[in-house]
């Protein structure tokens, strides 16, 4: 438990910061029209919210903390 505890709070402190910072990013794709086979599609990179990465880091802490004072 201990162990498993701190691997999942280094984890979601490492995600949770490259979130914050605005490293991680995602392209959607969507089809805007459809005419036979000619097909027009648009790609937008989006970011999560630095919200989400405030979030992961506070959790990871958490779980860091928790696996600390565990007993093994």
């Amino acid at each position: 438990m201990r162990t498993f505890a701190l691997v999942v709070g280094v984890l979601l402190l490492v995600a949770g910061g490259l979130i914050s910072a605005g490293v991680l990013s995602f392209d959607k794709q969507e089809t805007v029209a459809k005419l036979g086979s000619l097909e027009i599609t648009t790609t937008e990179t989006k970011k999560p919210t630095p919200t989400i990465g405030y979030g992961l880091l506070g959790a990871g802490v958490l779980a860091l903390v928790i696996g600390a004072l565990a007993k093994k």
